[in-house]
């Protein structure tokens, strides 16, 4: 028998055979970016095809495009298998093409196999699906009644499905360029150097896992025809899934590993035609769930599969979150990277040779330098690891003592102020937040963290020292990640000290250096409208809806300050021109009818419809901000958000 399918714990990149699937994934990208560029343009555009927005669906009823990708993708693997996974996920294009510019350098990397990492996929998507859906059950289960939080109230505004198929903000949740581009790089070339062929999927990815048991039903698979092969090898070979090809077809007459993403790389490349896609005879249901028989060519001790859990466990809960930067799929990355790493520094006093790719770290149980300069990494990245967790539980700390805080923001701002126990609570839990700022302001952290920034500012107004809490949103509306929500707040507390100049110059200049800025513009039209100068929130709104045709929020801007300057007519053309050019906008249907309902109801000369009035010492936060943070309203805070608010 041939000895080129000897080594196949190797999986060498090599030139994708099969060019539909290179042309497959190309459009597939092509797409994402005319997505992007429609919505940059016109201001609206179709919602994100993400898959993790399917969790809203499951928590808040939103029925979005990422959900209908996903119930699209479970419906295709049960038909076809993981075809998707192999032809259309744009993170599996990205592990590709890292390995095939890896293979170019001669760098192949070997596959790396642990049985409780694997559990790693399964466990992101319970955590990601299946508890949004139970917290929602037990939401429905339990109404809530007369009297209750406004926790409980926005799980009754939350029952029930609705439709949510296009949006405003495209960009809303997902990271920052500062943060995407170390994840992608990470998520692959990082992956794939150190895990193997597509390392993220077999370790990282919650979709997968989901699909898997799809994935089971399909009676479409890679099949051999064996009066043709010759077991030659060059199917594993090419398998950018690590699959090992020619052993399952050996064994089984198809490939039934689990692994498989139907990239059909192996079809192409066969060199007498052996392998074919094709429709096989149904599986018994009691082997569906059968796992591949093929034994991986190594396996993890206990010992290292317990470290490898327990490094994974502290970098994902070490980095999940951190400064507001670092998702829940990049820390798990970073986890699944790390217990490899650790994996290495375990073995590395405990074996005579051990190697990093192409690096030979010990050799004759002698350590190299190479060895040495990996152990100093470890080293670095554990401190660096044990001060994360030490940044993430000072502000764990101040976040208990916040949440004893129940003091609205009208208490707050008013002549008496806070209790004496709030201001107590107020400065301890101020101490906590004052410890996690970076180096450069007197804590230990290395950036500091927006959430933390926000609540500090909070406790001080409640504290009563108004001016430490300006300085801090001063400093937050500089930033551009907080800046739209800080010039809101920073003008909440100007407007409740009767500085109402120095507020719309706040709220101007947000509104000016982002037109998307939503929370401050709001906020600037509902200020200008109660001094009696619509005509410049309507000025406002024009030119937004001008550069961005589709902002249906600033089209509802623009309706209530007509309304306001006592134009209802207007706002009503306006409205009835908006659904004759877009009939499939539900948004505008409904304000249309809306506006003329009200219209119809009311004989007074000057309409309110829409009025909307600026916010004074006296006001809620709740009555000030009708859009309010969800995350505050799903804590039960009052005052300063924690986190950028999200409109519904």
């Amino acid at each position: 028998m041939p000895s080129s399918a000897d080594d196949t714990s190797r999986v060498p990149t090599v030139k994708t055979h099969f060019p539909w699937r290179v042309a497959s994934l190309v459009l597939v990208h092509l797409a994402m970016l005319a997505h992007i560029a429609h919505w940059w343009f016109n201001g609206r555009s179709v919602g994100r095809f993400v898959l993790s927005d399917s969790a809203r669906t499951l928590e808040r009823g939103e029925v979005n495009p990422g959900f209908l990708l996903f119930v699209a993708a479970i419906g295709v693997s049960a038909l076809f298998g993981r075809l998707l996974c192999g032809w259309v996920c744009h993170m599996g294009a990205l592990q590709d093409l890292s390995a095939w510019m890896l293979g170019r350098l001669g760098i192949k990397p070997r596959l790396f196999r642990s049985r409780l990492l694997a559990w790693v996929p399964t466990l992101l998507a319970l955590y990601l699906f299946a508890w949004p859906l139970c917290f929602r059950l037990v939401q429905e289960l339990n109404p809530p009644k007369a009297g209750q939080s406004d926790l409980m109230m926005a799980a009754e505004r939350r029952s029930g499905f609705s439709a949510s198929l296009a949006t405003e903000r495209l960009w809303e949740d997902l990271p920052s360029p500062m943060v995407a581009v170390p994840f992608l790089l990470l998520c692959g070339m990082g992956t794939v150097y150190v895990l193997g062929a597509r390392g993220l999927c077999r370790y990282g990815c919650p979709y997968g896992s989901l699909l898997r048991p799809a994935e089971r039903l399909s009676r479409w698979k890679v099949v051999v025809d064996p009066s043709k092969c010759d077991q030659c090898g060059l199917c594993t070979t090419a398998c950018s899934a690590g699959v090992r090809v020619h052993e399952e077809v050996r064994r089984f007459g198809a490939v039934r590993s689990r692994d498989c993403v139907r990239s059909l790389d192996c079809v192409a490349i066969c060199p007498t035609r052996a392998l074919s896609f094709s429709r096989t005879q149904p599986r018994p249901l009691s082997t569906c769930g059968r796992a591949s028989a093929t034994r991986p060519d190594h396996e993890l001790s206990t010992s290292e599969e317990l470290v490898c859990a327990a490094t994974f466990i502290l970098v994902c809960l070490g980095t999940r979150g951190l400064y507001g930067l670092i998702p829940l799929l990049l820390s798990a990355t970073l986890g699944i990277l790390g217990a490899y790493v650790a994996w290495l520094a375990w073995r590395l006093p405990r074996e005579g040779n051990v190697r990093f790719s192409t690096w030979q770290l010990r050799l004759g149980g002698r350590l190299l330098p190479s060895g040495w300069v990996f152990l100093a990494g470890v080293g670095v990245l554990f401190m660096l690891t044990i001060h994360s967790i030490g940044v993430k539980a000072i502000i764990a700390v101040g976040s208990s003592l916040d949440r004893r805080i129940t003091t609205s923001f009208e208490e707050a701002v008013s002549r008496t102020g806070s209790s004496e126990q709030a201001r107590a609570d107020a400065a301890r839990a101020i101490r906590s937040y004052r410890l996690a700022r970076p180096l450069r302001s007197g804590g230990i952290a290395f950036l500091n963290t927006p959430e933390a920034d926000f609540r500090r500012a909070w406790l001080e107004v409640v504290r009563g020292d108004r001016a430490e809490a300006e300085s801090i949103l001063r400093g937050l509306a500089g930033q551009e990640r907080t800046r739209d929500v800080a010039s809101r707040e920073l003008a909440r507390l100007l407007l409740a000290s009767g500085r109402t100049k120095e507020a719309t110059s706040v709220l101007t200049i947000a509104v000016e250096r982002d037109l998307r800025s939503y929370a401050s513009r709001e906020l600037l039209a509902a200020v200008w409208t109660q001094q009696g100068r619509a005509g410049q929130a309507e000025s406002m709104f024009r030119r937004i809806c001008t550069r961005f045709p589709g902002d249906s929020a600033a089209r509802a801007g623009l309706i209530d300050a007509l309304c306001a300057d006592g134009r209802p007519t207007e706002a009503l053309s306006l409205l009835e021109a908006a659904v004759r050019a877009r009939p499939r906008d539900a948004r505008a249907r409904a304000e249309l009818l809306a506006l003329t309902r009200r219209l119809s109801d009311t004989s007074a000369a000057t309409p309110t419809v829409g009025v909307r009035s600026a916010p004074t010492s006296t006001d809620s936060p709740q009555t000030t901000s009708p859009h309010r943070d969800a995350e505050e309203v799903r804590n039960g805070r009052r005052g300063i958000p924690a986190v950028p608010p999200t409109r519904r």
